[in-house]
């Protein structure tokens, strides 16, 4: 597989600053398109919302609606966990750059010598883990909202969460909107 995503790359000296340049700007639009389908998911649910909400709504149109707004969530949850993947992605690219940025200083202390003689598993591991250290506060939050968008069963309606948390916000909404 190669580290940092790189097929050829297996060692840190088979990488360069202009290639890992190059796989951030790739990572950055990939990040462009994660975003822009998390607000489409968020536009798409609000107006499935907005619609089933009205007055003259009957029960079939907020059940659909429901499903649908579950579907939504769903595809909304797993673009946000993959652009969490490409924001960590971004990260290790960034720790890599550092890591070139300080060379002279880490062949001085005889640490780039251990690095660049790692197997790739192991660098890439060891990327990974100085990204995370980079970045611990955030991955922390990250980590915790992405179990808390975890769906469990909804025993006593056979139907997931998601949808049970659409209907409720129709039927919260319709009410709004009859006052």
């Amino acid at each position: 597989m190669g580290i940092l995503w790189f097929g050829r790359a297996r060692t840190l000296e088979d990488l360069n600053v202009k290639d890992l340049g190059k796989e951030r700007i790739r990572q950055e639009v990939e990040q462009d398109k994660m975003i822009s389908r998390i607000r489409r998911a968020q536009d798409e649910y609000d107006g499935y919302l907005d619609a089933a909400s009205e007055p003259y709504a009957g029960d079939a149109e907020i059940e659909v609606s429901a499903y649908k707004m579950d579907r939504v969530m769903k595809r909304k949850a797993a673009a946000e966990n993959h652009l969490q993947q490409v924001i960590t992605r971004i990260q290790v690219i960034d720790s890599t750059v550092d890591i070139f940025e300080q060379r002279k200083d880490l062949e001085k202390k005889g640490v780039w010598k251990v690095i660049a003689g790692m197997d790739e598993e192991r660098l890439q591991e060891q990327l990974e883990v100085f990204a995370a250290e980079r970045k611990e506060a955030q991955f922390d939050v990250n980590k915790i909202a992405e179990l808390l968008h975890v769906d469990e069963l909804d025993v006593r309606a056979r139907r997931g969460t998601g949808y049970r948390r659409a209907k409720d916000a129709i039927l919260t909404a319709k009410e709004i909107k009859r006052a």
